[in-house]
């Protein structure tokens, strides 16, 4: 079962599946749009326990700036 344990509408979003966490950063562009997304490593994951979306901040800057090196969802 998939739970969100934080958001901030289109900035981020923080799930957790399967003991794994996953951080979802929404961009517009390249159109349609699309949702990057990031499987946070062992201690990335210890990190935002521990501090919360501070630990990630570098992480999401690179999502929105690199996001060809991430998994991408499209929004269509």
């Amino acid at each position: 079962m998939r739970n969100e344990l934080e958001k901030k509408d289109w900035h981020y979003y923080i799930f957790e599946e399967n003991n794994s966490i996953t951080l979802s950063v929404p961009i517009p562009k390249p159109a349609p749009g699309f949702d990057v997304i990031h499987i946070l490593n062992e201690f990335e994951k210890e990190r935002y326990l521990q501090i919360g979306i501070k630990a990630l901040e570098e992480r999401i800057n690179d999502m929105n700036m690199n996001y060809y090196n991430y998994q991408m969802n499209s929004w269509r």
